[in-house]
């Protein structure tokens, strides 16, 4: 073209070069800082003479003969919404992470944004030589160094991520809590595999790129798109288009993409297709972004210009108006960001939501003319949303007749089976106003449904429906407003309002909660907590089970502040020692407490803090400090009584946690030699019952000889019975491969099978920590934990100790 004006934009990002081609037809190209062509736009009219850019670049005047148009630029921004999160760059070296939720936000330092995209839990940031994996929060979950300049990137819900520069790309299997073991490959830009010896130069460059769960699209500069399976990694067929690819996007079942050419015509096309083949005429022209419904494989959402349409298949309904970039399509209802208005943080009015036309008729149609006709045209018009919209607004209008049945199939529609069960119990209920009532709680209209039992004079149902919510201050109002109540439902009431004030760390309000309902435990946790060390002796002193305990020994304990460490080892004793500095008297009496509780068969999760509180009094007393021998012995123990109680906990969970369980039991095997000699039949029985119910046979028959060992007579006949219907081999569980042989071996697994490498355990899954790039270790008992295992935890899993 001949060229009739050019302008940079207010930050020297993009140039606008006007211009007339040999045709005649007036046109403005888009250039980048680097030269790069990024977009063409056609205008009509006579004569181009100039054009200018508004201050803040969003808009640009174009004077044609005696007209001025006025062409909306929507700039290239960097952000990603995945789950409730939207993260976008907000300076030249941060990223902020907005909850749309609860309106939290986190500023992390990431310098060199190039790229970035979420899905669910997961977003992945693209900087410089870097891919960075965060989580909802903002707090990085793994990372990986890249030897190719990364330019797009993009993720799926099979935590798998696929990073492109021009000439080639590379698929990333990053770490999850599901899959600790990262693995990663390198393809050119056509899809064969990079070796050694290849040169890194390619004609026909990468210029855009998406996935799925299942495929992977790669445009490029020629115009060819090629479409491969992320299962096998194979190529499925290449289409060539008129013009270079500028976006592209999969639905939510990979049946169908669309493309958006460098032009903005936009087309859509099956991942079914045969090479080479047509593509048909363009469905839409100046579209510039596109995103599919995340429950609907049929269901896309075009920004063309200022407007939104809504594309059912090919039919687009009646468009918005939008100035926004799209980040969700559910449950009909598109969620777009205004990113172009953000200026210092993102705000409630800067995220947009609006709804599909399907649902507004719906709602238009049951509002004015009634529940049959909007059940015809939901009929017509098939999705859960509708089916939901229906049965509420059924429910609503219970009194009416055939309601609660239209309800009760609209739900069946929706598959819920929880509604499903809502409407039966309204059938059940012979009174209006207490199905009133239900309905209303149903929609979380709680007073009312209180007033209408008060009403009715049913007050059990209004204290049971608080009970359930947990509003347990409103349960106590209640329960005094009635004549029949007893006294043990206050207790009960005044005892939960305790563990509500503990849930905060309000010691204070839990002790007195406590002191009136008569809970013993809580006072013990609160006075402990509180450090108030004569109350707490007091209780143990006042309880009947302390008293014949321990007798007249405890009360001279306290008493007497030259505590004698030969007497019994008790609590007391052990905050006496303390409290007079002998912090090696009282390791040692917390030590002697910790083997006499295991001589008993004691709680294991006791017996732990136990150890636990040995170990760190050894830790304040010791000149070596937590390196110190006793300390360590102590923080052995606890480890091994930490898995007995893992174990325990995890196979009474319900629902069963099998694999996890086995986790436990695994490590419990491990460590069963620094557990007491009157705990281990109790620990190989807890190992045998895990290892069968996760059908671990293998480690079954190893408990069962340890058993036999010990008690012929009882375990011999059960292990008969076992071993001659299975044979002692593990059932196919979850595997991981050694970070060194490549080995693979069951996650439980301490010691590589292959080359002997001995992994750290992690405290809280106790899987076998392969990537120790990601390996937290405790500073004070050295226990270890998978970094993404700590995001809600304040202390260590081990030893309690505050997080640095």
């Amino acid at each position: 073209m001949s060229i009739i004006d050019c302008h940079w934009n207010h930050n020297g990002s993009i140039l606008a070069a006007a211009g007339c081609t040999a045709d005649k037809t007036n046109v403005v190209q888009f250039f980048g800082a680097y030269g790069e062509h990024i977009r063409t736009l056609r205008v009509p009219g006579g004569s181009m003479r100039a054009l200018s850019w508004e201050r803040r670049s969003l808009r640009l005047a174009i004077a044609i003969d005696s007209f001025i148009y006025f062409a909306n630029v929507k700039m290239d921004h960097k952000y990603a919404f995945y789950g409730n999160t939207l993260a976008y760059v907000s300076g030249n070296e941060t990223v902020t992470f907005w909850d749309t939720v609860t309106h939290q936000s986190w500023i992390n330092h990431i310098p060199d944004v190039i790229d970035m995209c979420g899905i669910d839990e997961y977003c992945v940031i693209a900087t410089l030589g870097t891919l960075i994996i965060s989580n909802q929060q903002g707090i990085q979950c793994d990372a990986k160094t890249v030897n190719i300049p990364v330019i797009y990137v993009t993720i799926n819900s099979k935590a798998i991520v696929v990073a492109a520069s021009k000439e080639s790309f590379m698929t990333w299997k990053f770490s999850t809590p599901a899959r600790p073991r990262a693995s990663d490959q390198l393809y050119h830009a056509d899809g064969s595999p990079v070796t050694s010896n290849d040169g890194g130069f390619q004609d026909d460059t990468i210029c855009c790129i998406a996935s799925s769960d299942s495929h992977l699209l790669v445009g490029r500069d020629s115009g060819s798109i090629l479409l491969f399976s992320l299962v096998n990694f194979k190529k499925i067929t290449s289409i060539n288009m008129n013009s270079k690819p500028y976006k592209l996007g999969l639905n939510s079942n990979s049946s169908k993409f669309y493309v958006i050419d460098q032009p903005g015509s936009l087309y859509l096309l099956d991942t079914d297709m045969a090479n080479n083949i047509s593509i048909g005429q363009a469905l839409r022209k100046d579209i510039w972004s596109a995103l599919w419904a995340s429950d609907n494989p049929q269901m896309l959402a075009v920004a063309e210009k200022a407007r939104l349409y809504v594309m059912r298949d090919t039919e687009p309904e009646e468009p918005l108006t939008m100035q926004g970039y799209l980040c969700k399509f559910k449950e009909l209802e598109i969620t777009f960001a205004l990113l172009d208005n953000v200026e210092d943080k993102c705000t409630l009015q800067h995220i947009v939501r609006v709804e599909v036309k399907s649902l507004r008729d719906t709602r238009q149609l049951i509002e004015k003319v009634g529940l049959k006709e909007a059940e015809k045209f939901i009929k017509d018009n098939p999705h859960p949303q509708l089916w939901l919209l229906l049965a509420e607004a059924a429910l609503k209008n219970f009194e009416s007749e055939s309601a609660l049945e239209t309800a009760e199939a609209a739900f069946v529609r929706r598959n819920d089976y929880a509604g499903i069960k809502f409407v039966s119990r309204l059938n059940a209920l012979h009174s209006n106003a207490l199905k009133k009532a239900e309905i209303a709680a149903y929609f979380k209209d709680f007073d009312t449904a209180e007033k209408i039992y008060h009403n009715e004079d049913r007050r059990d149902l209004a204290i049971a429906l608080r009970k359930r919510l947990g509003h347990w201050f409103r349960v106590v109002e209640l329960l005094k407003m009635s004549a029949s109540t007893a006294e043990a439902q206050v207790k009960q009431a005044y005892s939960n309002i305790g563990d509500y004030y503990i849930d905060r760390q309000n010691w204070t309000g839990a002790l007195e909660y406590y002191s009136m309902s008569n809970n013993t435990e809580g006072l013990k946790k609160c006075h402990m907590a509180l450090e108030d060390n004569e109350s707490l002796a007091k209780l143990f002193t006042g309880s009947p089970k302390a008293s014949k305990e321990f007798g007249a020994q405890k009360q001279n304990a306290i008493d007497d502040s030259s505590y004698n460490i030969s007497n019994e080892p008790s609590i007391q004793g052990i905050m006496q020692l303390k409290e007079s500095g002998r912090l090696i008297q009282a390791a040692e009496m917390a030590f002697q407490l910790a083997t006499l509780e295991a001589s008993k068969k004691g709680s294991p999760l006791k017996i732990k803090k136990l150890f636990i509180l040995a170990g760190h009094l050894y830790s304040q007393g010791g000149v070596e400090g937590a390196r110190g021998r006793e300390a360590v012995r102590c923080w052995r123990r606890a480890a091994a009584a930490h898995w007995a109680a893992a174990a325990a906990a995890r196979a009474r969970s319900c629902p069963p946690r099998h694999d996890a369980a086995l986790r436990a039991a695994a490590r419990l095997a491990h460590h069963h030699h620094l557990l007491h000699e009157a705990q281990q039949i109790q620990v190989w029985c807890t190992i045998a019952s895990i290892a069968i119910q996760a059908r671990a046979f293998e480690l079954c028959s190893k408990a069962l000889i340890k058993l036999e060992a010990v008690d012929s007579d009882t375990f011999e006949n059960l292990a008969i019975e076992i071993f001659t219907r299975f044979k002692p081999k593990d059932a196919k569980g979850n595997h991981i491969e050694c970070s060194s042989c490549e080995v693979s071996m069951p996650e439980w697994m301490s010691t590589c099978p292959g080359c002997g490498t001995e992994f750290p355990e992690c405290a809280v899954s106790g899987r076998a920590l392969v990537a120790l790039h990601t390996v937290w270790t405790c500073n004070t008992c050295g226990a270890h934990a998978q970094q993404h295992e700590l995001v809600l935890r304040h202390s260590c899993p081990m030893c309690h100790a505050q997080l640095s």
